[in-house]
């Protein structure tokens, strides 16, 4: 017959097997509540089950993991519920980003820079690498492409989202037509991000996919407005 001591330890090892398992199957994060508390709770088993046998190396082990996961939990709530945003911030993150845990949105956020830019500074060059993603919160800019503007670009919207995260060549040059504030992340921080925190790469791409369409729709209006102005002008002799 099996004593609560060792119901109490076949527990803790279900609980340790059970949550690692979780984990490399990707059903749980190792950042998440729930990581943390299936390991508190298997080391509080495994140690229940040493008062039967004790053993003074396991239970400083299982000590140590039941700290670890306490300070895990505590730092999940503190992230979760303490972090705050600034306007700006809160503006990006709701626009583009409104689904991204306040955890991941804080780094995300620390890979770049807020910035206020002049009339006429060039965000892109059209052939160029591509070396940062810029999103502009007030202003405006004007997109060129082969020295003709197809499209003028406002707040709200990402520049560079197409190749940004592969330093590829821009499809054109953009330009800033007005005094601007905008956030400057650069394709190496966010690299580095993704491959730190793969579960924020489905929001870049949801972000960035979403802001093409938006795009796209812009510039469709302006070369329809312009084919219109052509048609306008009366044919000479």
């Amino acid at each position: 017959m099996l004593d609560y001591y060792q119901i109490a330890g076949y527990g803790g090892v279900a609980f340790y097997l059970g949550s690692y398992g979780l984990l490399q199957l990707g059903l749980l994060k190792g950042s998440s509540y729930t990581y943390a508390a299936l390991n508190l709770m298997a080391a509080a088993l495994v140690l229940v089950s040493l008062f039967r046998d004790w053993n003074m190396f396991s239970a400083i082990v299982q000590i140590s993991w039941i700290t670890l996961s306490i300070a895990g939990i505590a730092r999940v709530w503190f992230l979760t519920n303490m972090l705050r945003f600034n306007a700006e911030e809160q503006k990006l993150l709701t626009n583009h980003f409104p689904t991204l845990r306040p955890i991941e949105a804080k780094k995300l956020l620390d890979t770049g820079t807020w910035r206020d830019g002049e009339i006429g500074e060039l965000l892109t060059q059209q052939g160029m690498p591509v070396d940062a993603l810029t999103y502009l919160v007030s202003g405006g800019v004007d997109v060129d492409v082969g020295g003709q503007i197809i499209a003028q670009v406002g707040s709200g919207q990402f520049i560079g989202e197409m190749a940004c995260m592969t330093s590829g060549p821009a499809s054109a040059s953009v330009r800033l037509n007005q005094p601007t504030r905008y956030f400057s992340a650069s394709s190496d921080a966010l690299r580095r991000l993704v491959k730190r925190n793969p579960d924020i790469s489905p929001h870049l791409d949801l972000a960035f996919s979403g802001n093409i369409r938006s795009k796209l729709v812009a510039t469709n209006s302006v070369l329809e407005k312009t084919m219109k102005a052509r048609e306008s002008v009366p044919a000479t002799d």
